[in-house]
């Protein structure tokens, strides 16, 4: 495969499974936030997610029939590939990605104010994003955009955990970053106690380590401020992929949390996960205003100064 040798691309990296619900806007939507090239690896897709990867011209598709839980390996192969040197998004299909002020600062000047201030990787928090109907009842046609079906989140909720180095013993990292959230609709309906908290935007190098679903880094210097990974997960297909999940048992600890979300879904078949600790999404600045999202004065500085150069 040829890929040109351009160190100023924003590269991405996803591995996805039959995500051709998700894919078209997700594609579209990290293109036209500037990301110039995008790799994607195929789990064994039996819809037609491969073609629709292949109809943009700076997508690359990698296919494996290997097991899911592997998935973390997979990515640290391309990154150690393609990524060195590069700003790199890693993130999965259901994952869009916004920051502070992102609705007027591209995500190429995010980069430049990183290298400037010498970080080499952006905090997000995973934002569940919830429908106000029950979950079978969602009708989301691929290629528009999904908060116009899913536009709810839980505005609190959430726990803060891992505020000191930490080994990840099963992944060989040693953790010693910003705090770890936990808690959200995933507690509050499904009782899973997942991690919450991502690093999807990285200043790729050989020295930097990323533990499987990028909740954990070694080797990188966070930003002070934190971002957020808008998460469509809990669509129309969201029962019939948690029951196949279970089945697989690919997922982290055969599918543990799967396991949860389906004890619920067979108690709850009508459940709806809006209560009065959601909030519809308006913007970022919301988000920063809830603390779920943080800025930093270096940051309004910058982003000020743009603004006022482009008035």
């Amino acid at each position: 495969m040829s890929v040109p040798a351009n160190p100023d691309e924003i590269r991405l990296f996803m591995v996805v499974r039959n995500e051709s619900l998700r894919l078209p806007f997700t594609l579209g939507y990290y293109f036209s936030r500037g990301v110039d090239r995008i790799f994607v690896i195929d789990n064994n897709s039996s819809d037609d997610t491969a073609s629709i990867v292949l109809s943009h011209k700076n997508a690359h598709l990698f296919h494996t029939k290997d097991k899911y839980r592997r998935q973390g390996y997979w990515i640290d192969f391309l990154l150690r590939r393609y990524g060195v040197g590069h700003w790199c998004l890693v993130v999965d299909a259901d994952e869009l990605f916004v920051y502070p002020f992102c609705e007027c600062i591209a995500l190429r000047q995010l980069c430049c104010f990183l290298d400037k201030e010498h970080f080499q990787t952006l905090d997000c928090v995973l934002l569940d994003m919830y429908p106000d109907t029950p979950l079978d009842g969602v009708v989301y046609k691929r290629g528009t955009d999904p908060l116009l079906v899913a536009h709810w989140f839980d505005r609190g909720s959430y726990v803060s955990g891992v505020g000191e180095p930490l080994y990840i013993d099963d992944q060989q990292i040693l953790y010693d970053g910003p705090e770890r959230l936990f808690g959200g609709v995933r507690k509050r309906i499904f009782g899973s106690n997942s991690c919450l908290s991502k690093f999807p935007l990285i200043k790729f190098s050989k020295s930097i380590f990323l533990s499987h679903g990028t909740h954990y880094v070694e080797g990188a210097r966070a930003a002070h401020i934190r971002g957020a990974l808008l998460h469509f997960k809990y669509l129309n297909d969201f029962s019939e992929r948690v029951r196949e999940e279970v089945a697989r048992k690919e997922h982290w600890r055969e599918a543990t949390e799967y396991k949860e979300y389906l004890r619920t879904l067979n108690d709850f078949p009508d459940i709806n996960l809006r209560s009065s600790l959601s909030e519809t999404f308006v913007d970022t600045n919301q988000l920063v205003s809830l603390g779920i999202m943080k800025t930093s004065d270096a940051w309004d500085m910058f982003c000020n100064s743009l603004t006022k150069s482009k008035n």
